[in-house]
């Protein structure tokens, strides 16, 4: 099921850290809108596998990887983990 969760236009739903600090709202068609502590942030993403890219702000090129979990979770950079808010 996560596989076609992860299929077609990519992931839809907001994901939230544990404290609920940093939240990231998917949307489809490559849309990632990332909120840290009041200041929300506009963003392009892509799956690829089980690997969910996010694009850096600027014209660096840098992404942020994220993995697809076996439960639906996303585990990012320096252990963070993001959970499927309901």
């Amino acid at each position: 099921m996560l596989a076609l969760s992860a299929c077609g236009s990519g992931l839809d739903g907001t994901y939230a850290d544990q404290s609920g600090i940093t939240k990231y709202k998917f949307e489809s068609g490559g849309k990632v809108y990332v909120s840290m502590m009041g200041v929300e942030t506009e963003l392009k993403y892509e799956v690829d596998g089980d690997k969910v890219k996010i694009a850096a702000p600027g014209d660096n090129g840098a992404n942020q990887i994220y993995t697809l979990q076996g439960d639906g979770s996303l585990s990012g950079p320096m252990g963070l983990t993001l959970t499927k808010q309901k």
